[in-house]
């Protein structure tokens, strides 16, 4: 099994958190602690992208996704951390100025 390379960016491994829910018994996994506010699991995702983006010295990269994209603004959250400039094309069904992610 070839396991591709990535940066190390989040805190892992996240812990799990037991929880019991109408006497069942579920484990949570943690990504909320990967080591910033709104990161969560997509830093999974980031570290092997922004790593292909590093090796190909990107100055660079844009993604997109709904006004309120977490998934956006993870991107540049992390590739802010690298010195990777970022463009984010973001759509709504409405015409009004964001300001948070509500």
């Amino acid at each position: 099994m070839i396991i591709p390379n990535k940066l190390r960016l989040a805190h892992l491994p996240t812990p799990l958190e037991k929880l019991k829910f109408r006497d069942k018994d579920f484990l949570i996994k943690r990504d909320d602690y990967t080591g910033s506010d709104f990161l969560g699991n997509k830093i999974r995702k980031l570290e092997y992208l922004l790593y292909e983006a590093k090796k190909e010295k990107s100055d660079l990269i844009f993604t997109c996704g709904g006004d309120q994209s977490n998934h956006a603004r993870a991107t540049v959250s992390a590739a802010a951390r690298l010195g990777i400039k970022t463009r984010l094309f973001l759509w709504s069904s409405r015409r009004s100025i964001k300001t948070s992610n509500n």
